[in-house]
């Protein structure tokens, strides 16, 4: 089966085609990938070699490899020379994150903690015939918004689309599985209009979306690199300000728990912290060697926050179990999986490790519910499960079926269970407490609606009764099956 992912311009997308100024120092895809190196690690000096030439000579000594403590250094290296071509506010913003507690979560529903499993039936179509990149939604699932390459944002009542307000017609029902009826409710839209150079302003693709709980603002994040803040509530649809920081399309934007921050990522592979009081900078995060893909904060409680206040340790780049303070974690396109404390500006992040034989690619990754496990999806039909504050490498793998195609889209479902996985040819919902080796039993249960096209982001609220899944590619490679499927999750005990 085709994917549709062509990797002539993935291996130009995943290693970067621009000039990276590296004085004369050439290294080819092929050379890049036979030894682990990226560009950034081409620069190290004469005596970062000789540190590396012992580094590896002493993990040999201890029983380590000596491929893989290369490797593992290599990486060390390029975390340790990445540099930001970003210039920083000054002062800088606020890391808001530490100063104010998280907003309160909406409560799950009935009957969903501690489920075997769930019955998730397609009940809804939120009809666009534009590839949808990004979704977001109101905790209460009032208003759900969606954007994508046609340039405008779309807000939909869901309310009224989940009562069945609006049916579908029988031509638009015609390619859709029986159990979908209702059609989506739009209430209004407006133009994702961008600033260009000459002051011109013109229609940006949506790349990426976040909107504020109570849907006072929302932001977007548009081709050029700008972030648009937009009014909601009030005057609709009027853009408040542009974030200029980033050089090329924002591909992820994700709100701080405490809604007075913003982490953004772009194509130009920084990863920026706002503080949204100021409209400032407050840090940056250097590691990434290519675009960003995900951006998601461990679920971070008004518990921890407060065992943070009392905490006096000031971070680092190793996470254990009792590690306080709020981590962040980012994924580029390349394959990268890094994790951030965010109280240590200066400290390097903690890199997961990406298995042997396994493509280096990763376009979604998310934590449990619980914030103890992290799942990345690869490009060779399966997911990288790694156990937080136990090392870099995998705990284990979940291998979907070989023609399935690459994991573009995963989400942890509430009862710490189950993992959505969405990939080229269906959307399955898998139970973590199948063990993989088993082969009597299949441990995944196939969701009707989605066959074939790229799913770009699996979204469920925080109640755990709804989920999304919109199709299209996000600006990168893949096709669209022009679906932004609905489901209701009932939880089976």
């Amino acid at each position: 089966m085709d994917s549709g992912f062509n990797d002539d311009f993935l291996e130009k997308e995943l290693f970067g085609g621009d000039d990276d100024g590296l004085d004369g120092a050439s290294m080819d895809v092929d050379d890049m990938m036979l030894t682990g190196q990226s560009v950034v690690a081409v620069e190290a000096d004469l005596a970062s070699a000789t540190a590396a030439a012992d580094a590896v000579a002493a993990a040999a000594g201890n029983g380590v490899p000596e491929d893989d403590g290369r490797a593992r250094l290599e990486r060390s290296r390029e975390l340790h020379t990445a540099k930001l071509d970003i210039a920083m506010d000054d002062p800088p913003g606020e890391l808001t994150l530490l100063q104010h507690p998280p907003r309160a979560q909406v409560g799950l529903a009935d009957g969903v903690q501690g489920c075997s499993t769930f019955e998730v039936t397609p009940t809804m179509a939120l009809v666009n015939p534009w590839q949808i990149y990004t979704v977001t939604a109101t905790p209460n699932m009032r208003w759900l918004f969606t954007g994508g390459e046609d340039g405008y944002i779309k807000k939909w009542d869901f309310n009224a689309t989940v009562n069945g307000k609006q049916l579908l017609t029988l031509g638009q029902r015609h390619s859709l599985v029986d159990s979908i009826a209702k059609a989506g409710v739009i209430a209004s839209y407006w133009d994702h209009t961008d600033v260009v150079e000459g002051g011109v302003e013109m229609l940006s693709p949506v790349y990426s979306m976040a909107v504020h709980s109570q849907a006072l603002w929302l932001v977007s994040g548009m081709k050029s690199g700008h972030i648009g803040l937009w009014s909601v509530r009030h005057d609709e649809g009027r853009r408040i300000s542009l974030l200029s920081k980033h050089k090329k399309p924002v591909s992820v934007l994700r709100i701080s728990p405490d809604e007075y921050g913003l982490v953004s990522g772009s194509w130009d592979r920084a990863v920026l912290y706002w503080d949204l009081n100021t409209g400032r900078l407050a840090r940056g995060f250097a590691g990434h060697t290519s675009q960003i893909s995900s951006i998601e904060f461990q679920p971070w409680s008004c518990e921890q926050y407060e065992a943070h206040l009392r905490s006096e340790s000031v971070g680092g780049a190793e996470f254990d179990a009792q590690t306080t303070g709020p981590v962040l974690m980012t994924t580029s396109i390349d394959g990268q999986c890094l994790l951030w404390d965010v109280r240590a500006p200066k400290a390097l992040p903690h890199p997961l490790d990406t298995p042997k034989k396994t493509p280096p690619w990763a376009t979604s990754a998310c934590w449990s519910r619980d914030g103890k496990r992290i799942y990345v999806g690869r490009r060779n039909n399966s997911v990288d499960e790694y156990e937080f504050g136990a090392g870099s490498l995998p705990v284990r793998t979940l291998r979907l079926p070989l023609n399935s195609g690459p994991v573009t889209a995963l989400a942890a479902m509430a009862n710490g269970r189950h993992l959505v996985c969405a990939s080229a040819d269906n959307v399955r919902v898998w139970d973590l407490e199948q063990p993989v080796e088993r082969r009597s039993t299949v441990p995944f249960q196939v969701i009707p609606g989605h066959h074939g096209g790229t799913i770009s982001s699996v979204f469920i609220d925080e109640s755990s009764r709804y989920m999304l899944t919109p199709s299209g590619n996000r600006g990168w490679d893949g096709t669209s099956n022009g679906n932004n499927l609905g489901y209701e999750l009932t939880p089976i005990n």
